[in-house]
């Protein structure tokens, strides 16, 4: 496969530079977009595989970005990202087509890891087509 895409979205311009920064060291191919319009401008034009998303963008709602996103693709993969432990905002988002949820503060580690499961999940969707 590719060089994967990722595109990060926070309304923190800080955490998202140092989320891209560390996500080009492990070879990704990254993207950024600090709110709503330009994460949707990226998705129609850049077509990312994975999209890290804030689940609150600043006034914006992560959750209407990820219903506006899915419905450009649905194969995209969504992970959440929340501060908050609000089940509730996880739950709606996993019912509009979010594939997982990370909490901050998280570790590098534990990124990776769940960027690799879904790259892994991307490699499987593409054997199956062939």
């Amino acid at each position: 496969m590719d060089i994967v895409k990722v595109l990060v979205v926070d309304d923190e311009k800080e955490i998202c530079e140092l989320t891209r920064s560390f996500l080009r060291k492990k070879n990704y191919c990254t993207l950024g977009a600090t709110s709503r319009k330009e994460a949707i401008e990226i998705v129609k034009k850049d077509q990312p595989q994975i999209v890290l998303l804030d689940i609150r963008l600043g006034e914006e709602s992560g959750l209407e970005t990820l219903s506006q996103i899915k419905e450009i693709n649905k194969d995209i993969k969504v992970i959440m990202v929340t501060a908050l432990n609000d089940e509730d905002s996880v739950s709606e988002a996993k019912s509009q087509g979010a594939d997982d949820y990370i909490s901050k503060p998280f570790t590098a580690e534990f990124l990776e890891d769940i960027l690799l499961k879904k790259v892994a999940s991307l490699n499987l969707r593409g054997k199956d087509k062939h």
